[in-house]
């Protein structure tokens, strides 16, 4: 089983306000990504709140899980720990799904997903760029469940090259990371052409 976990924990100090609400496409970013998610042979996926989980949670519906985070403060990898605790038995990879990287898509997600082994991570690339979300394999996880709170999930990535497999996909959307407002006002004109 591939499950997704879909980080929306932050302060989105960068932004002013929770980048899981901003508004794209009729939906929020946190809605576009679960619709992409579920128009993918992806079985189950949660998404982990911190800071803004009372505004965030009503735009969450089943099948998706709410996963809090209580030690949202410490860092994003300490989401993605907490993600991977609520795994269900059986999850055989697991996608990282980024609330700020708004313009994924199932037919990237679908690329990807084939391509899963337990001590693989797995890379969308766009004209020779990497990009998110990552498939991190069962075997992975574990290692990630080791950093503590001041390290982040590159340390996994960058430790061994020769587990990574990079899959180019047509969608540059994979490239896009909306932090600050001026992020946002690109992306918007971006949507507009």
């Amino acid at each position: 089983m591939i499950s997704a976990i879909v980080l929306a924990a932050g302060k989105s100090e960068r932004m002013g306000r929770p980048k899981a609400l901003l508004p794209l496409r009729g939906r929020t970013f946190l809605e576009n990504i679960l619709a992409a998610i579920s128009d993918s042979s992806v079985e189950d996926t949660c998404v982990v709140v911190g800071h803004h989980r009372s505004e965030i949670e009503p735009h969450i519906e089943p099948p998706a899980r709410i996963v809090f985070n209580a030690n949202y403060e410490q860092g994003m990898i300490t989401s993605l720990q907490a993600g991977i605790r609520s795994l269900p038995s059986g999850t055989s990879g697991t996608l990282l799904c980024l609330v700020d990287h708004p313009l994924v898509d199932s037919e990237t997600i679908e690329l990807l997903v084939p391509n899963v082994r337990p001590d693989r991570i797995i890379l969308p690339t766009f004209e020779g760029r990497r990009g998110h979300p990552v498939l991190f394999g069962s075997a992975i996880l574990q290692e990630i469940l080791a950093l503590s709170p001041s390290q982040g999930a590159n340390i996994v990535v960058h430790k061994d090259p020769s587990r990574i497999l990079q899959v180019s996909v047509k969608s540059p959307g994979i490239l896009v990371d909306v932090d600050t407002p001026e992020d946002f006002l690109k992306l918007q004109e971006y949507e507009s052409r």
